[in-house]
C-alpha cells in the first residue's frame, strides 16, 4: 500500500541509483521501521540488483532528508560473488574457521553470504535467523533466496538454542542502524560458538553513529574475560564499515588474518584469487576510531 512521502522516496532513489535505474519494489515494514525497496541500475557493462532502506542522515548535505542506505547488492550476471566490500570482509570468519561445516546467519537482508555460501562452501550448512517477515520475502522473490529462514529475534533464537556453530555472522540493522546489544546477548553468542570457531559483527556508519563504539567494546571486553580477544578490519580513510572478529581457533591474533585469507582464496577457488580484501585496510586490536 502506498504511502504518504513514496513520490518522494522514488525521487531520491532514482537521483541515487540513476534516471535509468528501474524501482522494482517499495514498500514498509514495521520490523524495520522505515520503508525498503529493491531497484535495478547499471554501472558500465554490470548489471546490479541492490536492497536499500531510507535511514537517518549523519551529517549529510540536507539535514532532515531521509537517507538512501544500501543494505545488500548482487551481480546480476555473476550472483554469488559478494558485491560490497564489507561483505567479502564478513565472508574471511570462514577463512579463520579450520573447518566451517555450520553457520549461523544473523540477518537474512539481501542472502549475500547465503548465495555465497551454497558456491563457495557447499558443505558449510548455514541456519539463517530474521524477525522481519518482508525482509526474507523479498530476498525470496528477488535474490534468489530458497532455503528456510527462522522468523525471530536473534536475541531470542540464542536463548532458546543449544547448537553450536562454527561461524557466525552478526549483521542486524533496523532504520536507526545497528540493532542495539547488550554483554548478555554477546555471552550467548560465544556460548553458541563451536571450538575455533569465528563471529564476525558488521558495523556500518562507525565513525559517526554513537551507539557502535560501546557495543564493540562490550563484545571486546566479555572475550577478554575468556582469554579471548576481538580485532577490527576496516578500509583505510573510509568511514563506512567495520568488521570486528572473534577467532577462536589456534592463530588468533590480528597478523594471522592476511594468511587465513590466502589459504581460503586459493582452496575456495574465490574470484580474483581474493585480491582486495584486505589492500589499503586497516587491521587493529583495538576500535580504529579515536576516544
Amino acid at each position: 500500500m502506498a504511502r504518504a512521502g513514496d513520490a518522494h522516496r522514488r525521487e531520491l532513489i532514482a537521483d541515487y541509483f540513476g534516471a535509468s535505474s528501474r524501482l522494482r519494489t517499495l514498500r514498509h515494514t514495521d520490523a524495520f521501521g522505515a520503508a525498503i525497496f529493491v531497484v535495478d541500475f547499471d554501472r558500465g557493462p554490470r548489471h546490479y540488483r541492490t536492497l536499500g532502506s531510507f535511514g537517518p542522515n549523519f551529517g549529510g548535505a540536507a539535514p532532515g532528508e531521509p537517507q538512501v542506505t544500501e543494505q545488500s547488492s548482487m551481480d546480476l550476471l555473476y550472483p554469488a560473488q559478494l558485491v560490497f566490500h564489507y561483505e567479502r570482509l564478513m565472508s574471511l570468519a570462514f577463512a579463520l574457521c579450520e573447518q566451517p561445516v555450520s553457520s549461523l546467519l544473523l540477518g537474512v537482508g539481501g542472502a549475500a553470504m547465503w548465495r555465497f555460501l551454497r558456491a563457495y562452501l557447499p558443505e558449510c550448512a548455514p541456519i539463517l535467523v530474521d524477525n522481519d517477515e518482508a525482509v526474507v520475502a523479498i530476498a525470496r522473490r528477488w535474490f534468489y533466496l530458497s532455503q528456510s529462514v527462522i522468523i525471530d529475534t536473534a536475541e531470542r533464537f540464542l536463548a532458546g538454542t543449544k547448537d553450536r556453530y562454527d561461524v557466525i555472522l552478526v549483521d542486524l540493522y533496523n532504520a536507526q542502524g545497528p540493532a542495539l546489544f547488550d554483554e548478555r546477548f554477546w555471552r550467548r553468542c560465544m556460548d553458541a560458538l563451536a571450538p575455533g570457531g569465528c563471529i564476525a559483527t558488521n558495523w556500518a556508519d562507525f565513525a559517526v553513529n554513537q551507539a557502535v563504539r560501546p557495543m564493540a567494546d562490550a563484545q571486546q571486553m566479555l572475550a577478554q574475560s575468556r582469554g579471548l580477544d576481538t580485532y577490527f578490519v576496516t578500509r583505510r580513510g573510509f568511514r563506512d564499515n567495520l568488521v570486528q572478529y572473534l577467532p577462536t581457533g589456534p592463530e588468533r591474533e590480528p597478523e594471522a588474518i592476511t594468511g587465513a585469507l590466502e589459504r581460503f582464496a586459493r582452496a575456495r577457488h574465490l574470484p580474483d584469487r581474493g585480491r582486495g580484501i584486505l589492500e589499503h585496510c586497516i587491521i587493529a586490536p583495538r576500535f580504529p576510531i579515536g576516544s
